[in-house]
């Protein structure tokens, strides 16, 4: 009789500890979450209506035939001029339509919410009339008229400048910096095998215009922040019913959800996320954890919160995203560079200068910085070269009249 006591003593010792320990992992779990009272709402700039530029743009895309896609796609290849030229005839229609929104009044599209219609509107028409533009261009090349090529290029590059001011959302602005990252790719091509300095002034007055501003991705951060905290506070009233069912199909609907304490914690991603995007490159190290550090597998506190921020997270977008962004500013500054030096060349004989220094102020305001390390990109020879570093090697094309 004893020993059963004993035994069963036990047991209920055993139980007694366990759901100690629980309770002791859920509390150091409960007190690893932020506090509401320690993060006050996000300040985000008010939001702007769209543009009738932007309905206009929206109808455009609507009209590019998708399957002509692969196509465009392939006659502008990467680093060589394009063989199928004339693809671009395929969506002339929607080019001629395109063209006097390039320029004209701002396209400013709407704020993209997740599960809203316009969340679903498709951008990628916008890369394919991108390409067809480049590739018209190109075609002006193949003709011998360098000028109309260029310019062509540039209004791609300009078309991309617009959708980067007037975006109100993050992919908006990505697609805008894809655009203008095409377009350099295709002007450092031509500008490579142009012995015409008229060209480089051209290419490089309108580089100067068209350099994106420095916060943009962070503007939009922050809206889509803002959204996502209306979710989080009301999700089911605030998202369409594709997203509730997506969200009811993951069986969020439950009891452990302190709806404080998971805005709190998004609120603390949408700062660090925006401190970490204002710090330089080499002073960064991993993007900010959406989710607090710490978390059990079982039994986690906050499930339901959990299951909501893993769905709303934008940690892997960040730091993939703001790596293309850089790569292509750092395009656009060693074209920068390479055109300055080369315009400096064509007006001393072929001599190239020997430091960027030297291209200051005639050729350029200031020396270009490598956006990956804000150091001054440096000037050698015999060849081009891009990378992540601080040189840039430039050379002159040949003359028409030189071997």
């Amino acid at each position: 009789m004893l020993s059963r006591r004993r035994i069963l003593l036990g047991m209920v010792s055993v139980v007694l500890a366990a759901v100690a320990l629980l309770v002791i992992d859920q509390v150091r779990q409960a007190s690893a979450w932020a506090s509401i009272d320690d993060e006050p709402p996000l300040e985000v700039q008010q939001v702007a209506a769209p543009t009738d530029s932007w309905f206009a743009l929206k109808a455009v895309m609507a009209a590019v035939p998708e399957e002509h896609r692969d196509r465009i796609g392939k006659a502008l290849r990467e680093k060589d001029v394009p063989t199928d030229r004339r693809a671009w005839t395929l969506v002339a229609d929607q080019l001629k339509a395109l063209s006097p929104l390039i320029g004209a009044a701002p396209i400013v599209s709407p704020t993209r919410k997740l599960g809203s219609e316009d969340s679903r509107v498709s951008l990628l028409p916008i890369i394919m009339l991108a390409k067809a533009q480049l590739l018209r261009g190109w075609e002006q090349y193949d003709g011998g008229d360098i000028l109309a090529a260029v310019e062509d290029m540039l209004r791609v590059d300009r078309f991309g400048q617009q959708l980067i001011d007037g975006s109100q959302s993050q992919f908006m602005g990505m697609v805008g910096y894809s655009v203008q990252d095409m377009a350099i790719e295709a002007l450092q091509e031509v500008l490579f095998v142009t012995h015409e300095p008229s060209i480089h002034t051209l290419v490089a007055e309108g580089l100067a215009l068209q350099t994106p501003q420095d916060g943009q991705f962070r503007k939009a951060l922050n809206r889509e922040c803002a959204h996502i905290e209306e979710l989080l506070v009301d999700p089911f009233k605030t998202a369409d019913m594709a997203l509730q069912d997506e969200w009811r199909a993951k069986g969020l609907p439950g009891t452990l959800f302190d709806q404080d304490a998971t805005v709190a914690q998004h609120r603390k991603w949408c700062r660090a996320a925006n401190n970490w995007l204002a710090l330089a490159p080499l002073q960064r190290r991993q993007p900010p954890a959406y989710l607090p550090q710490g978390l059990s597998e079982v039994l986690t506190y906050n499930v339901i919160g959990v299951q909501y921020l893993k769905i709303v997270s934008q940690e892997r977008f960040l730091s993939h995203v703001e790596e293309d962004l850089l790569e292509g500013e750092l395009r656009r500054e060693v074209l920068r560079l390479l055109t300055a030096a080369r315009r400096y060349g064509f007006a001393h004989s072929g001599d190239l200068p020997a430091r960027a220094e030297q291209l200051v102020p005639k050729y350029l305001k200031s020396v270009p910085l490598d956006p990956f390390t804000r150091a001054a990109l440096k000037i050698e020879s015999d060849a081009i070269k891009a990378s992540r570093g601080e040189r840039v090697w430039i050379t002159l094309p040949a003359a028409p009249n030189q071997p």
